[in-house]
């Protein structure tokens, strides 16, 4: 019988127990959208009672999405190293309710979330994606009072996670003030006719 070294035996002992160890996955990058000041509600909008942003189910997780339009179009693909700290929803609606102020209004907003990637072109340019329809309710049932689809789109600064989370920051924050604008219109409208006093005319039950 051939007999193994003491010292062979050792290191044979000690590789084996390292190849039995898994490995740690690396640590995850944690994103948000960073600190969000307080602001007042814009001038000209109905008061809102509250807003609700709905996810798609493809957006109910906190894995940070991406499309290569060139090669996979419709392939859904996650940062393995990155991740957003809440499912996008919720960030969204932390950054509406900032830039919109709900309070004690008549009005309902309700928000629902169809895309939220970044995606990348030929050549490695890349862009924040944010598709969403927005509903306006009054303070009770579900009549929809009015709706609008909006579709916005910006480029992302660097062709990786951190460029993705700086689009789609700039994206939300944009959606945020399409919002206003869309919100504003129709309260003008509705104070126009001289039914009912201007801010909450269009949330009336």
């Amino acid at each position: 019988m051939r007999l193994v070294h003491p010292v062979a035996a050792a290191s044979l002992a000690l590789l084996l127990s390292a190849c039995a160890v898994p490995s740690r996955p690396a640590a995850q990058a944690v994103h948000d959208f960073g600190v969000l000041d307080a602001v007042a509600a814009p001038a000209g909008i109905p008061a809102l009672r509250s807003i609700e942003v709905q996810p798609a189910p493809w957006l109910a997780s906190s894995a940070m999405g991406y499309r290569l339009l060139q090669a996979q179009p419709t392939r859904r693909q996650v940062y393995a190293e990155s991740r957003w700290a809440a499912p996008p929803a919720q960030l969204v609606e932390l950054a509406l309710r900032r830039a919109l102020g709900p309070g004690q209004g008549g009005c309902r907003l309700r928000i629902e979330l169809d895309e939220f990637a970044q995606l990348f072109e030929a050549g490695g340019d890349s862009r924040g994606v944010v598709e969403a329809r927005a509903s306006l309710l009054p303070s009770r049932g579900e009549r929809v009072v009015a709706s609008r689809a909006f579709s916005i789109s910006r480029p992302a600064p660097a062709a990786d996670a951190a460029g993705g989370v700086a689009a789609l920051q700039a994206a939300t924050r944009d959606l945020g003030r399409e919002l206003a604008g869309w919100l504003s219109g129709l309260n003008q409208g509705a104070a126009g006719q001289g039914a009912l006093p201007k801010p909450v005319a269009p949330c009336a039950d």
